[in-house]
């Protein structure tokens, strides 16, 4: 018997929706990432000793220890 009414959900499997619901989170976290490293590549400072560290203006402790 033909329905009247548009079928709203099609009963996925549940791997599938778990498969793809880690797929978008892992795309998502790679994309943050990402804009965070080029965001912040103009904090971070070489030292002599061939060390880096970020020095990031508004995290810096200015108490004056």
């Amino acid at each position: 018997m033909k329905r009247n009414y548009p079928r709203t959900y099609r009963s996925r499997r549940p791997l599938k929706i778990i498969l793809t619901a880690l797929v978008t989170l892992l795309i998502a976290a790679i994309i943050l990432t990402l804009s965070l490293f080029f965001g912040l590549r103009q904090y971070i400072v070489y030292d002599p000793g061939g060390t880096l560290h970020l020095e990031i203006p508004w995290l810096q402790d200015d108490s004056g220890e």
